[in-house]
């Protein structure tokens, strides 16, 4: 039964898609796959676009000419053609426009620079602007175009042959014999492997070959009266579509005949296609369309007339490799690898099995209904345990050789013709698997979890807490992992070792999360028999965990604890017989799934007005700007994988955003909101059975509000630093205005105070010096002129009387205000030393004081150091420098200061040499005290010169 692939037991598996799946009507005429891998069905209800999941329907009510459609093409705008019984249609952003009317279209065709060509009642044309332009090939009769694998178009022309588009023109290719193009050619097919190879499908005269300019015939078979498709699979097999059923013809010539009886239908087949994931999809008039999923998965439900479409509860191969399994309506079915034989015994015959064992002996344990356990040892059958008010329901052998058979509340022990009974575990019992504690310990899976059973008593220490009130259903031991099956939980795995607790649902693969049966091939890897079709895993070493397989998936219910490895191949027990699954299927070129983005909707943030979805079908991956309010995304796609639809998951992420790809998840759209201003890039992606497809993406900019850009930073950060020295400067322009203003207060009342001391000064000390001066010339008229000493004592008082007033007069000129300017000391000066020469025979002049130094206010201490400094210069040259003419000149300089030089015509003196006084050093350390400075020059026999050079401070 497992080994030959010719015994009239074995079912194909094809999945049927029609009317209840989405199709529009049953009769599909023509399959096409676009370039997003969707595949467009042509009925006589309209045309669908079908994703492997959706169907997407257009009719006459959508625009269509016809709903009977005949052919379909793709062109290089992604515009999709019609070819209908009175015309074309073309689709054009979700709208349907005609372009043609008035006659039926049976070939469209693309040549390599994306021209459109077709047939419209035999006559040979292409589109050109939009409009139809005919080639009518000298008036000859065209049946087929097509191309070959490089994009070559050809034509078969009746009675003539096989022409070909070379530089537009329609050349013959290949000349047929008389014979054959008299014939009604309905289509051409290249071959893929062979280039100079041509196939010809006729309407009643089977399949020819042109070969080497040779034609001879390839396939007819008298069961077969019409022939309607013709098709080639990736491994160069080809496929014939007749009105009952079709063919699968090997390279060798051998072939398989699918109709009712093994998985298709017996309707007549219009179309057979081979998509880019080298799936065969085959359409049957009244059956929709089926996919042919391989033989990884082929059922068993005939054996040469006998029916064993049963419910199977448990199988097993005794010494002799024999096939045993149990059904639950049917008794007990022995295969022997010719033949398939009911157990012949009233005990099981017709009546409901529970399980079927083997243990490592290969003896076979039997548990049925009413009539309690049986053991086959290959001789006979004895009863070992009888029923009971349960009967039992699993079975399983420890390490010792014990058997351990469980009911519902209890679990029975038999070795060596003892038998121990153990109750008290909470749940009911579902499974037994022998755990390795002890010799004879064994874990329970129940309804409320797992009890372990050790020295023949319950352990009530040992807890999983994961798994506390889930159902198990089976449990395995694969490596160092524990693998629970569950009833609605998945898969659940415990490792031994670290105790790490891992669980697998739907999301991660699995068809169900109700797992029945587990197994384990030759090549470790993990069989799961679930509610919706059986699952292969595989361990990955380096991420520690599971990866699932769902390839050709196969919709059925497998049944508990019904699976077995027999022969290298997992045989699994179902509701409908039994199916068997290769361990290592047949080699073929995996496809990948594809992607695409099919929509962006930007929402705006304040008005809905301005959303916007982009369309990114008839995009030239333009880079989008988004105003800095558009920063709500919606991101839809679609991944599209035919083989397998329900596998597909998404990993994604938006560069700028996130650091790595999402988990696979099942999302086929996703929403960011409230993003940043910056440039991000979308990146989608999507994984079936272990394959990743094609990264699609997409790339946007979000354009930052005025206020958010470097350059608006830049002029806030200047303005903020501009604002803080602008407060600082008003702080200290303020305090500097109040610390002025308390200045000039102070300088008014010192100017009051100095005012009014120079009047009280004036006219107090200016009184008693003048009685003082009185006084003496009235005590020097009373004193005898002989009085030397008296006389001498009195002109010293009169004589320092008078020296008193004259300072005083230098005090009270200080104390004045009005003294306060440039030209005031600069007049004082020239007076002081008018009068200091004058009687001394030293020619004095000042040169330079100029009215308008009246307005260069100076302080009171400028006033007096300056005062002094020349007083003791000029004391200075009237002492020592026996001058004649003495000259002070006032220079006003380009830099805003002035320089005061005096000059004399004196002896001079040598600066190297000569020992400074006293008078010098003040003079120069009041210089420092107004912020001048004080430069001297002088040679001997020709006088001295000195520069006083100063900033004046002025005040107002």
């Amino acid at each position: 039964m497992v080994c030959s692939l010719q015994l009239s037991a074995q079912s194909y598996n094809f999945t049927n898609y029609s009317l209840k799946d989405g199709l529009p009507q049953s009769q599909v005429m023509v399959i096409y796959q676009a370039k997003d891998r969707t595949l467009w069905l042509g009925t006589f209800g309209g045309v669908s676009n079908f994703d492997g999941k959706v169907f997407t329907s257009y009719s006459k009510a959508d625009g269509l000419s016809s709903n009977s459609v005949n052919c379909i093409l793709e062109d290089n705008q992604r515009q999709v053609y019609f070819g209908t019984e009175v015309g074309i249609n073309v689709l054009k952003k979700g709208k349907i426009n005609t372009i043609f009317s008035g006659k039926n279209v049976s070939h469209l065709l693309k040549d390599k620079q994306g021209t459109i060509w077709g047939v419209t009642e035999h006559k040979l044309f292409k589109i050109e602007k939009g409009k139809l332009a005919f080639y009518p090939l000298g008036g000859l009769y065209v049946n087929a175009i097509n191309a070959d694998q490089f994009g070559n178009l050809y034509a078969v022309v009746a009675e003539k042959g096989i022409y070909q588009l070379k530089n537009n023109n329609w050349v013959i290719y290949q000349e047929l014999p008389a014979e054959i193009s008299a014939l009604s050619i309905r289509k051409i097919l290249f071959d893929q492997k062979n280039r100079n190879k041509v196939y010809l499908l006729t309407y009643r005269s089977g399949i020819y070959v042109v070969e080497n300019g040779m034609t001879k015939p390839f396939f007819k078979n008298p069961a077969i009266d019409t022939y309607y498709a013709l098709a080639q699979d990736n491994k160069g097999n080809m496929w014939v579509g007749s009105e009952k059923g079709a063919y699968l013809i090997h390279k060798n010539g051998s072939f398989i005949y699918f109709n009712a009886e093994n998985g298709l239908s017996d309707n007549q087949v219009n179309e057979i296609f081979s998509d880019a994931e080298n799936n065969i999809w085959i359409s049957c008039f009244s059956d929709g369309i089926y996919k042919y999923e391989g033989d990884a998965f082929i059922r068993y439900n005939k054996f040469k007339g006998q029916n064993i479409a049963y419910p199977i509860s448990g199988i097993a191969a005794d010494k002799k490799d024999n096939l045993w399994f149990g059904t639950y309506n049917k008794g007990v079915f022995k295969y022997d690898g010719k033949k398939v034989v009911q157990i012949d015994n009233p005990v099981f015959k017709d009546k409901k099995i529970y399980f079927v064992y083997a243990d490592r002996a290969k003896n076979i344990w039997i548990s049925t209904y009413g009539n309690g356990v049986w053991k086959y040892d290959g001789q006979k059958f004895s009863q070992v345990l009888k029923p009971e008010r349960f009967d039992n329901s699993c079975i399983g052998e420890d390490s010792e050789g014990g058997i351990w058979i469980n009911g519902l509340k209890s679990s029975t022990y038999l070795k060596d013709g003892k038998i121990e009974k153990i109750t008290g575990f909470e749940g009911y019992s579902s499974c037994i698997f022998p755990y390795p504690l002890s010799k004879d310990s064994v874990l329970l899976g129940t309804s409320n979890g797992v009890t372990l059973i050790r020295n023949k008593k319950i352990d009530r220490t040992f807890q999983i807490k994961a798994l506390s009130h889930i159902h198990i259903l089976s449990i395995l031991k694969h490596g160092d992992n524990l693998v629970f099956a569950t009833l609605g939980d998945g898969l659940i795995t415990w490792n031994l070792k670290t105790k790490e607790i891992k669980r697998y649902v739907i999301a991660n693969g699995l068809n169900s999360n109700d797992i029945y049966s587990l197994a384990t091939d030759n090549g470790g890897n993990l069989w799961a028999g679930t509610g919706r079709g059986i699952n292969k895993l595989t361990f990955n070493k380096q991420e520690q965990r599971y990866d699932v397989f769902r390839d050709h998936a196969l919709i059925v219910e497998c049944n508990q604890n019904a699976i077995i490895n027999y022969k290298n191949n997992i045989l699994v027990g179902t509701i409908s017989g039994l199916i068997q699954c290769k361990i290592v299927p047949p080699g073929q070129n995996k496809k990948s799934p594809f992607i695409h983005i099919q929509q962006v909707s930007v929402f705006h943030k304040n008005d809905r007005s301005k959303d916007l979805s982009i369309d990114l079908n008839r995009r030239n991956d333009s880079f989008y700007k988004l105003n800095y309010s558009q920063n709500h995304i919606s991101i839809s796609f679609k991944g599209v994988y035919l083989t397998n639809p329900e596998s597909v998951l998404y990993r994604y992420k938006l560069v700028g955003i996130d650091n790595d790809f999402s988990k696979p998840v099942p999302n086929t759209e996703i929403e960011y909101s409230a993003i940043r201003p910056g440039s991000y890039t979308f990146q989608v992606y999507a994984i079936a059975n272990g394959q990743q497809s094609n990264i699609e993406q997409f790339s946007f900019t979000i354009v930052p509000p005025y206020y958010d850009t470097v350059l608006f930073k830049i002029i806030a950060f200047l303005v903020m630093i501009f604002l803080i020295w602008l407060i600082f400067y008003l702080i200290f322009k303020t305090r500097e205005r109040k610390k002025y203003q308390f200045e000039k207060l102070k300088l008014k009342e010192q100017e009051k105070i100095r005012k009014q001391t120079a009047e009280d000064f004036h006219d107090d000390i200016g009184n008693k010096l003048t009685r003082i001066n009185v006084l003496s010339e009235l005590l020097d008229k009373k004193v005898d002129g002989a009085e030397k000493d008296q006389k001498e004592l009195i002109r010293l008082i009169r004589e320092n009387a008078g020296l008193l007033y004259t300072g005083t007069k230098d005090i009270l000129w200080a104390l004045d205000p009005h003294s306060d300017n440039l030209f005031e000391i600069l007049v004082h000066i020239k007076n002081f030393g008018i009068d200091l020469f004058q009687n001394t025979g030293v020619d004095f002049k000042m040169e330079g004081v100029l009215p308008k130094y009246q307005k260069l206010h100076l302080s009171m201490e400028f006033n007096r150091n300056l005062t002094l400094i020349f007083k003791e210069m000029l004391n200075n040259v009237l002492k020592h420098a026996k001058a004649t003419q003495v000259l002070i000149m006032v220079i006003e300089t380009d830099h805003h200061t002035i320089n005061i030089l005096t000059t004399d015509d004196g002896q001079g003196f040598d600066l190297d040499s000569v020992e400074r006084g006293r008078g010098l050093n003040n003079i120069q350390t009041r210089c420092k005290r107004i912020k001048s400075t004080f430069q001297i020059s002088s040679t001997e026999g020709k006088g001295t010169t000195t520069t006083i050079s100063t900033r004046i401070p002025v005040t107002k």
